[in-house]
């Protein structure tokens, strides 16, 4: 069996959020569902979101979005998994 890790690792104090998925199109759904929260969060109430990032889309733009305002980064990787035991470990070695 294989799953996705994915984390979401935020720029100002290093936190990170771990997500698993069985697909690279789902790892990449989750991860994109958390930049988008964290960018709503982010944007001055001032400013639209649309001006701030423009309309990104794709896992790649939301990763450059994360890269260029230094908020976050966004990260995943395949797994084979052997065990239950052992998704826990990958996870946590990605952490």
């Amino acid at each position: 069996m294989k799953v996705y890790v994915g984390k979401f690792r935020y720029y100002y104090d290093g936190d990170t959020s771990v997500v698993v998925a069985t697909t690279a199109e789902r790892i990449e759904q989750e991860l994109i569902k958390l930049a988008q929260e964290y960018a709503e969060l982010a944007v001055d109430v001032e400013v639209r979101l649309e001006e701030m990032v423009g309309n990104p889309t794709t896992f790649d733009e939301w990763r450059q979005v994360g890269w260029d305002n230094e908020w976050y980064s966004l990260e995943w990787e395949r797994c084979d998994i052997l065990s239950d035991e052992h998704i826990l470990k990958h996870v946590m070695e990605m952490v």
